[in-house]
C-alpha cells in the first residue's frame, strides 16, 4: 500500500511552500509600528517585559504616546491578566474582568486582539491598566503594534502563518491515519500504531493551533484554545509511547517502561484536570511538571530504540531511531528555549520541527509496514492455496501410477495384438492399433514446468484449472530451485496471482489462451504473460481493478513485490490482450 507515504510526501511539499510563503523577508514591509516607548510606574521601560515578583492582583499601569492615521488599529496580547485600554482617557478595550470567563480557570486565558482606535486628529494618550495573574508571581508584557488591520495581519502571518498551516496539517494528517487505521487493522493487529501515530498528530496540532498567536485574532475563542493548547501539550507524549509499543517489536522489560511513562503521563494529566476544575492549580501553573515528564518520556522512547537496535538487533526499532532522537533533542531545545534561549521564535516553533521529522520518516515507514501486511496477508492465502495444490499433485499422483499400471497392462495386450496382426499380414489393421496406442501414451503429461518445486505445483495447479476450462495454456518457467534473496512463497504468490487473474480473465472468451515465459540471468529474473481477456476495469490513473467478485489485491501486490525487491511491472491491455510483465534483482 503507497498511499501513506504518498500522502506524507504531499505533506512535506505542502509544509516547504508555506515556510517559503511565510518567510517574513518575502512579505511586503509591514506599515506597523512597534509601540516600543512606554512609562510604568514613572519610569520608561520597553516591551516585552517581565516584571516579577509581584503578589497576585497587583495593578500596574502603562502609559505611551502614539499618533494614528486613520483606521488605524492595536494589536495587544494579555496573558492570564485583566486589562483595561484607555485612548485619551476613553475605555476602548477590557479584557479578563471578573465574571468574563469560567470561574475554574482562575486567571483570564491568554488572548490576542485587534482594537480599533478613535478617529481622532493629533496623538492619542494610551493608558493600559492591568492586574497581575493570581497563579504566577510575574506578569509578561508583550509588545502593543499600531497600524492597519491588514498591515498587522501581514505582519503576524509572516510571523506565525507557518505553525498555524502547520497545525491544520497535522490535524488533516491525524483524521486521514484514524481512517487508515480501520482499514488495516481488519487484517492486521499491529495497524493500531496508525491510530496512536494520528492521535499524536491530533495532539500536537491542538497545541500549536492553541499557541499560535495568529489564531487568536481569527478566532474569538480564548477559553476553547486555552483548553486546546494546555490539554494537547499535556497529552501529546501519551499516545507517541502507545504507538511505539504497538509498531516495534519490543522486549517485555522496555515495553513494560513505556507502559509506564504512558501511565504516569495519563495520571498527571488526570491530576492537572481535576486540579483545574476544583479551582486549586490552573493549567499555566501545572504546565511546568510536563515541561520536564513529557520530553522525559520522549527521551526514554529513544534511549528503548536505541537499546533495543544495538543490544537486541531489533530492526523496527532501528528504523525509528533517528526520527525519535529527533523529536527527543528537539523537546529538549523546546524547553530550553521556553526558560533560556527567549529566541524571537513562536511557541513550539522547535518542538514543530522535532515534529516534522519524525511524523514524515515514521508515515514512511508505516506506509512500507502496510505494504508488507499486504504481502504477507497474499503470502498467507498463498501458503494455503499450495497446501490444497499439494494435495491435489497426490492425488493426481496417485490417479497418474494406477493409470500406468494400466496403460502397461493395456500396452502387453496392444502389443501382442499387433504383433498377430503382422503375422497374419494385416499391416493396416495393425498401424491403426499402433496410432490408437501412441495417442493414448502421448496423453500423458510430465508436470514439471520450472526446477523450483513450489512453483512448478502452483504452475502445474493453474495450468491444470485453465486446461479444464478449454484454454489453451503455453507455460515455459527459467526459475531455478534457488532463487537467491527471494522467498519461494513470494514468487509463489506473484506466479500464482499473474495466473489466477489470467485463467478469470479468460472466462468468456471464444478462443482463450495464456502464454508465460521466465528467464533468469545476470541477477534479474524477469517473467511476462499474455492472456486473452473479455473486459477490463481501468482507473482514472492506468491502472487496472479486479474484476473478480468482491474485489482483490493481485496487480497491487505484484507491483509491491517487484517494488521490494528492486524491480517494477507494467500492466497494458490492448486489443484483446492483457500484457504482464515483471522484473525482480535476485542479488
Amino acid at each position: 500500500m503507497v498511499l501513506p507515504p504518498v500522502c506524507i510526501a504531499a505533506l512535506i511539499a505542502a509544509l516547504f511552500v508555506a515556510a517559503w510563503l511565510f518567510q517574513p523577508e518575502r512579505q511586503p514591509a509591514p506599515v506597523t509600528e512597534r509601540v516600543s516607548e512606554w512609562r510604568l510606574d514613572g519610569e520608561t521601560v520597553a516591551l516585552p517585559l517581565t516584571v516579577r515578583p509581584l503578589p497576585p492582583r497587583t495593578p500596574l499601569t502603562l502609559t505611551a504616546e502614539v499618533r494614528p492615521e486613520k483606521g488605524d488599529y492595536l494589536y495587544f496580547k494579555m496573558v492570564y491578566a485583566p486589562l483595561r485600554v484607555y485612548a485619551n482617557g476613553v475605555l476602548i478595550f477590557e479584557y479578563g474582568q471578573p465574571g468574563s470567563y469560567p470561574d475554574f480557570l482562575l486567571d483570564p486565558p491568554t488572548k490576542t486582539a485587534l482594537i480599533p482606535l478613535p478617529d481622532t486628529a493629533g496623538p492619542v494618550t494610551l493608558r493600559m491598566e492591568y492586574l497581575s495573574p493570581a497563579q504566577r508571581n510575574s506578569i509578561a508584557l508583550h509588545p502593543v503594534l499600531l497600524g492597519t488591520s491588514e498591515a498587522i495581519l501581514m505582519e503576524l502571518i509572516g510571523q506565525m502563518g507557518f505553525s498555524l498551516f502547520f497545525s491544520f496539517a497535522l490535524l488533516a494528517l491525524g483524521l486521514l491515519l484514524f481512517l487508515i487505521s480501520l482499514v488495516v487493522t481488519r487484517f492486521e493487529a499491529a495497524g493500531a500504531a496508525f491510530f496512536w501515530l494520528g492521535l499524536f498528530c491530533v495532539c500536537v496540532g491542538c497545541w500549536v493551533l492553541g499557541e499560535c498567536n495568529l489564531t487568536g485574532v481569527l478566532v474569538d475563542a480564548p477559553v476553547f484554545l486555552y483548553l486546546m493548547a494546555f490539554l494537547g501539550l499535556f497529552t501529546m507524549a501519551i499516545p507517541i509511547l502507545k504507538f511505539g509499543c504497538a509498531m516495534l517489536d519490543l522486549r517485555r522489560d522496555s515495553r513494560r517502561l513505556l507502559h509506564g511513562m504512558a501511565l504516569t503521563l495519563e495520571i498527571c494529566t488526570g491530576a492537572a484536570i481535576l486540579l483545574q476544575l476544583s479551582g486549586i492549580a490552573a493549567f499555566s501553573k501545572t504546565m511546568y511538571l510536563f515541561h520536564v515528564i513529557a520530553p522525559l518520556s520522549l527521551c526514554v522512547f529513544a534511549a528503548v530504540l536505541i537499546r533495543e537496535s544495538s543490544w537486541y538487533q531489533n530492526r523496527i526499532a532501528r528504523r525509528f531511531l533517528v526520527p525519535t532522537a529527533a523529536l527527543a533533542v528537539f523537546a529538549l531545545l523546546e524547553v530550553g528555549n521556553y526558560y533560556l534561549f527567549c529566541l524571537p521564535v513562536q511557541k513550539s516553533f522547535f518542538f514543530q520541527l522535532g515534529v516534522l521529522v519524525f511524523v514524515v520518516v515514521a508515515g514512511v515507514i508505516c506506509g512500507y509496514f502496510v505494504r508488507d501486511a499486504f504481502l504477507l496477508q497474499a503470502q498467507n492465502g498463498m501458503m494455503s492455496r499450495q497446501v490444497e495444490i499439494q494435495r491435489e499433485q497426490y492425488r493426481l499422483l496417485l490417479e497418474t501410477e494406477e493409470h500406468r499400471k494400466k496403460l502397461r497392462h493395456s500396452v502387453k495386450h496392444h502389443l501382442a495384438a499387433i504383433r498377430v496382426l503382422l503375422v497374419n499380414g494385416e499391416r493396416d489393421t495393425a498401424l491403426v492399433d499402433l496410432n490408437t496406442m501412441l495417442e493414448e501414451l502421448s496423453a500423458e503429461v510430465s508436470g514439471r514446468l520450472c526446477d523450483n518445486p513450489l512453483v512448478n505445483a502452483t504452475a502445474v495447479h493453474y495450468q491444470a484449472m485453465a486446461r479444464q476450462t478449454g484454454t489453451a495454456v503455453d507455460i515455459l518457467l527459467d526459475i531455478p530451485e534457488d532463487i537467491g534473496r527471494i522467498s519461494d512463497s513470494e514468487l509463489c504468490v506473484m506466479i500464482g496471482d499473474m495466473l489466477e487473474n489470467a485463467v478469470t480473465a479468460c472466462r468468456g472468451v471464444d478462443r482463450p489462451f495464456i502464454k508465460m515465459r521466465s528467464r533468469c540471468a545476470d541477477g534479474i529474473l524477469t517473467v511476462t504473460l499474455d492472456n486473452s481477456y473479455s473486459h477490463v476495469r481501468q482507473n482514472a490513473d492506468g491502472s487496472f481493478r479486479s474484476t473478480r467478485e468482491g474485489g482483490g489485491l493481485g496487480l497491487r501486490i505484484i507491483a509491491a513485490l517487484a517494488e521490494k525487491h528492486g524491480g517494477g511491472s507494467r500492466f497494458e491491455a490492448k486489443d484483446g490482450v492483457f500484457y504482464s510483465s515483471v522484473y525482480l534483482r535476485l542479488m
